[in-house]
Order: C-alpha cells, then sequence, then structure tokens
C-alpha cells in the first residue's frame, strides 16, 4: 500500500511503476479512482513515463464505447470506480496489475457491490495489487479492512472477523469504540509505504484558530427551546425534535442557516425563521470577509450544510468577490473549472464542501498570491474531510503558514460533531501517529475531549 500524505508524491511513484510493469515485465495495468481524477492522472502518466498518448485510455461511455476501449491495445486503463464494477471481466488478459487511487473513497466498505467485485477481480483476473491512500483509517478502522484481505487474507478471514478483534461493542451490538490498534499499525508497517508531508517538505503545519461563537438572541432563544422541549412552534409548521436523527438535523439547520430554513410545509422551499437577522456564524464570517476585501487576499470556506452555501455566496456578491460553489450539485467539469480558475487567480474565493474537496483540487496558490486562510464553517463529521481540506492549501512548500478558522457555536451541536472528529482523530492516531489529533474545540464549559 501507498499510504502517504495529499501531495507527498504517490502519483508519480506510481506512474513509474506502471511503466516498469510494462517495459520490464509486459504487464498492463487497471488504475481506477474518482472520476474527477482520471484527466488528470492521464496528465502525469504522460508526463512522468515513456507512455505514448494511445498508450493510455480513460475508459467510460457506452457499451459499445467500452468496449472499443478496451480492445485498443493500450497498456493502461483508467477508469472511475463504478465502471470497473461494471467491466473488469472485459479487461484484457496481459492486464494484470491493479492500482487503486484513493482506495478509501471507492472501497472502504467490505460488503458493497464495489468492493465485492474488487475482490473477485483480484482472485480471479489481477495478480498485482497496490491501493493509494492518505487516508486508509477513514473515520473508523474498517475502513482498512479491505485492502489488507487482499493483500493477505490469513490477518482475518472475513469482515466479522475483523470486527470481533477490533470493535468494542455494547449489549445491542452497537459499535461504541475501537481496540487492536498496535496490530494495524504492524500490518501497515510491514505491508505499506508511507511519506509524511513534513518528511517531505519540512514543517507545514497549519495553525488552527477555533472561534467560539454567540448564536444572536433570537436564534438562542429558538435552539434552547428546541433543546430543552424538544419541539419548536414555528410560523407555519412545528419542529418536532423526539426523534434523536431528526432532531440534531433540525438543530444544525438552525444553527447554520435559519434564514434558509426548509419550509416543512413545501418540500424543496426554504423560509427565513429569523425575520432578516443574520446568525451568528454569519456575523462573525462578515468580519473576515471585510478583511479580505480591504487585503485583496483569496480566502477558502467550507461548509457541510448546502443552504448556508447560497447564504455565503449571496455575502460575497454583495462584496463583489469574484467566487466559485462546489457542492454534491456541481458537475465534475464545473469543478475542474472552478480549480484551474481559482489557480489562475481568476476567482477570488471557493465555497466548499468538505468532501468535495477531498481529492484533486491544488489551492496553495490564487495566481501569484498565496492563500493565506481557510474558514470551517460548518464541519463534517470526518477527521480526514477537516485533513483533506486543509491539504488543498498545503501542496508544497509554504511562504507563510495557513490560518485555519474553525468556526463553534458555544454551548451548541458543535461539541458533538467536534467530539465526534476527535474521537475520530485519536483511532488513526493509535495505528499510525503520524496523524494528528484534532482536537478543534474552542469551547470548556463542562465539556473536553482531552480525556477520551
Amino acid at each position: 500500500m501507498n499510504l502517504s500524505d495529499p501531495g507527498a508524491g504517490k502519483t508519480p511513484s506510481v506512474v513509474v511503476y506502471q511503466w516498469y510493469l510494462w517495459s520490464e515485465l509486459q504487464v498492463g495495468s487497471c488504475w481506477t479512482m474518482p472520476k474527477r481524477l482520471l484527466k488528470k492522472n492521464k496528465r502525469e502518466i504522460l508526463r512522468f513515463t515513456g507512455f505514448k498518448d494511445e498508450d493510455v485510455v480513460i475508459v467510460d461511455g457506452t457499451t459499445k464505447q467500452v468496449a472499443k476501449q478496451m480492445a485498443s491495445g493500450a497498456k493502461v486503463f483508467l477508469m472511475g470506480f463504478r465502471r470497473f464494477t461494471l467491466s473488469w471481466k472485459q479487461m484484457p488478459s496481459f492486464v494484470k496489475a491493479l492500482q487503486v487511487d484513493e482506495f478509501h473513497m471507492g472501497f472502504k466498505n467490505a460488503n458493497t457491490a464495489a468492493t465485492l467485485a474488487l475482490f473477485d477481480a483480484m482472485q480471479f483476473h489481477f495478480k498485482y495489487f497496490l491501493p493509494m491512500t492518505g487516508t486508509i483509517i477513514d473515520g473508523k478502522l474498517t475502513s482498512a479492512y479491505p485492502a489488507i484481505h487482499i493483500i493477505e487474507p490469513r490477518y482475518y478471514p472475513s469482515a466479522e472477523a475483523f470486527e470481533y478483534q477490533h470493535a468494542i461493542k455494547d449489549y445491542d451490538g452497537k459499535i461504541i469504540g475501537w481496540q487492536g490498534h498496535k496490530k494495524l499499525s504492524e500490518i501497515f508497517g510491514r505491508h505499506a509505504i508511507r511519506r509524511t508531508f513534513r518528511s517531505i517538505f519540512g514543517d507545514q503545519d497549519p495553525v488552527i484558530i477555533p472561534e467560539v461563537v454567540a448564536m444572536n438572541p433570537r436564534q438562542r432563544e429558538m435552539y434552547d427551546k428546541f433543546h430543552d422541549e424538544a419541539v419548536l412552534e414555528l410560523e407555519k409548521f412545528y419542529l418536532d425534535g423526539t426523534q434523536p436523527g431528526v432532531a440534531f438535523l433540525r438543530a444544525r439547520q438552525l444553527m447554520e442557516h435559519p434564514n434558509e430554513f426548509p419550509d416543512l410545509t413545501s418540500p424543496g422551499k426554504f423560509i427565513d425563521i429569523m425575520q432578516g437577522e443574520a446568525p451568528g456564524k454569519e456575523d462573525l464570517f462578515q468580519i473576515h470577509l471585510e478583511d479580505h476585501v480591504n487585503t485583496g487576499k483569496p480566502m477558502i470556506v467550507f461548509s457541510s450544510m448546502v443552504p448556508q452555501h447560497r447564504r455565503l455566496a449571496t455575502m460575497l456578491d454583495k462584496a463583489g468577490r469574484r467566487y466559485a460553489v462546489i457542492n454534491g450539485s456541481t458537475s465534475m467539469k464545473e469543478g475542474d473549472e472552478a480549480d484551474l480558475a481559482f489557480q489562475n487567480g481568476e476567482l477570488d474565493d471557493i465555497i466548499c464542501s468538505p468532501l468535495c474537496a477531498a481529492v484533486g483540487f491544488n489551492w496553495q496558490f490564487c495566481g501569484k498570491q498565496e492563500l493565506d486562510h481557510m474558514i470551517f464553517m460548518a464541519m463534517d463529521f470526518r477527521d480526514t474531510a477537516f485533513t483533506q481540506g486543509v491539504q488543498r492549501g498545503i501542496r508544497g512548500k509554504r511562504n507563510t503558514p495557513l490560518r485555519v478558522s474553525v468556526l463553534e457555536y458555544e454551548d451548541s451541536v458543535d461539541q458533538h460533531v467536534l467530539g465526534i472528529v476527535y474521537r475520530k482523530s485519536v483511532d488513526a492516531h493509535k495505528v499510525d501517529p503520524t496523524k494528528p489529533i484534532l482536537q478543534l474545540s474552542g469551547y470548556q464549559k463542562d465539556y473536553s475531549m482531552k480525556d477520551y
């Protein structure tokens, strides 16, 4: 496994390995990855190896197109995860090597159709296997099982055997924690290579600044009433907080985008339950925005809440900023165009969902200016989403530190979210001590994560 950090140079070493396999052993390669990386990785193959353009084919399209691509005589076949699941059986017989970029994004769950197809492909067709990811532990230890099982199934004969050794369960069979981190660490030490970003570029640690925000009075009144009574009467409907999952979602919506709150009487529409009053995080964001307007410096803003993207976009519009929004509704082409426009200095800012920034984007420089500030408005639950997002601004040796502002409402479910991020980062750190422990909370009242 190649478990090196993002930006540490996994891609060049892997494409040179592909060249070695073909030029010395006459073994072709199949390289599967998130579709967003297909064109980028083909460019990297042509840049670092002796392959010609016709030797490297991206497999995609209709059934006839895929059949033609498979019969093209290419030496390296690039494809997305879904295409691999559907088409690995059509692979030419000389293609015996499989490389997987961002392995955790395609095959971290043992019993999905994609992972089961991967197991079959490795058993019946491929001989060489190289998974690539800087986040083999993606929130839970089980994300490492599929790769380990392929490399040496005697470690864990089944997913159930993995859970038996590593999962801590309550009386209802729910996983509440993990154990046996040392064994995984030893397996990775034996079967993986890992280059940290620091070992290549030196200290590049971001400066993480928790910024605790007070909710505005009307917002706090609604939030506390909903929290204490599990019900909140609004003008057009009631909010029901008796179901934990729904209650958590509604609480975050009250916190993050009360001016774009879902209209429960008209699905797909939104209403302003704050009567025009901005929530606390937007007030603080406005201060950051004015600073960037005055300095002319670029900014990246992350939020896991899409309606909040619209609110932030409105604020950037009013400030006259050039920006792009990247979330689940953004096409791959639009995302690539926004990435390139930011690198060329044609945009000032990007608003992005953390998960959409997991791969590919290079935002260290905006034109000739080095990005020096990121803001996390609403965190994702995954520790890897935070670290991958931050790495978009650290793609090489930096001239100045990267400031990362983490906005957090006091006395709110933000502490719960950041606690989950912390615990997941602790598990990853126990397996691999080079992984940072993410204590991102700045709120201390009756709350501490240090004793986990």
